[in-house]
């Protein structure tokens, strides 16, 4: 059953991509104009700069990546480290913006109007969405992300097709588990250093149920971890959000018989990852189920995986980014303590 489970996972991310693009890319004459997103677009952007990292997980996810001409330092996955990097959401380079000829800006709430407005000087529209929280509210912005960058036929069929595939392979993920059910937790430490997890009913708490394991905080209705619920659950599987977060735990006496703990069984999945719904939400589920199943294999993978890269001025500011006209299909990791590459060993052992 093992190696059924590790076949499978590997199997549903090579698809995932393929399915989103198959039947994607055939244009239609009707494309265009479209209005989302506060502001109308004439023709099919070229070069676009994304200022949130949601938005730029999602606009991976459906393979518009490709039209990336720059990002804000908060778009951190690393899977987006060849895109230049212009200022943050709130303080955008514009004129780095200006020079890479973009003709699209798509923001949140955070661009201010006198960014908003120098971006439109240097010749680019500005759309700005507000960040999901509710399921309907996410595929609405597939939708609307979609269509922006695709026309309202193609670019709506494409997100409305990307936003079905990432539930559907994130179900075939959850099935396949169902055999080697374990008691999981996730922790994450907050501002006041008191460990917390994912509340009932939000997003990043759906995202991470569909890892299909029994979440020892299931019921939870405040972020806050009750300890003696935590000794109580006694969770085999610990995921956490940070170094500062598994060290918070070690130290506390009390949650010494954990068994996550006793037995070492932790690994590191950045909070984040949970929050960005496409392809790092996809990536972080997986790599929770590797995880346990060479865990469980007594062949443990260690190695963390990489979510980020370190956001660094651009050296060209019209550098062309494309990644690829896919998300790319995941690479086998060093066998060390640190993936660099940010993604998962698709070997199949046993």
């Amino acid at each position: 059953m093992k190696r059924i489970l590790s076949i499978v996972l590997a199997v549903c991310m090579l698809l995932s991509s393929a399915a989103i693009f198959s039947g994607c890319n055939n244009k239609t004459s009707n494309d265009w104009p479209v209005t989302v997103g506060g502001v109308t677009i004439d023709k099919e952007p070229v070069n676009i700069v994304v200022l949130n990292d949601v938005f730029a997980d999602i606009i991976s996810y459906i393979g518009y990546d490709v039209k990336m001409a720059g990002r804000s330092q908060e778009c951190d996955q690393e899977f987006l480290y060849v895109v230049p990097v212009m200022g943050t959401a709130a303080a955008p380079d514009t004129a780095a913006i200006a020079a890479a000829k973009a003709d699209l800006v798509i923001a949140d709430n955070t661009l201010g109007a006198d960014a908003k407005s120098a971006i439109e000087s240097g010749g680019a529209k500005v759309a700005t969405f507000e960040v999901p929280t509710t399921s309907d509210a996410l595929k609405q912005l597939y939708i609307d992300l979609g269509t922006l960058l695709g026309g309202k036929t193609t670019g709506n069929e494409k997100g409305t097709k990307g936003y079905d595939e990432l539930l559907n392979m994130l179900g075939t993920m959850n099935t396949a588990t169902s055999n080697v059910v374990q008691t999981v937790a996730y922790v994450y430490l907050n501002a006041n250093n008191q460990p917390c997890t994912f509340v009932k009913g939000t997003l990043e708490y759906q995202f991470f149920e569909y890892n299909g394991n029994s979440n020892v905080f299931a019921n939870q209705a405040a972020p806050e971890i009750n300890l003696d619920e935590f000794r109580l659950g006694n969770p085999n599987y610990i995921f956490y959000d940070n170094e500062n977060t598994l060290a918070a735990l070690q130290a506390d006496q009390s949650l010494a018989g954990v068994n996550a703990l006793a037995k070492s069984h932790t690994c590191m999945i950045p909070k984040k990852a949970f929050f960005r719904f496409g392809k790092s939400a996809e990536q972080a589920i997986f790599d929770m189920l590797n995880y346990i199943d060479k865990s469980s294999k007594a062949t443990p993978d260690n190695a963390t995986p990489d979510y980020s890269v370190k956001a660094t001025v651009a050296p060209e500011a019209n550098a062309a980014p494309a990644a690829t006209d896919a998300p790319a299909a995941p690479a086998a990791p060093a066998a060390d303590n640190q993936n660099d590459s940010g993604e998962i060993n698709y070997t199949i052992e046993g």
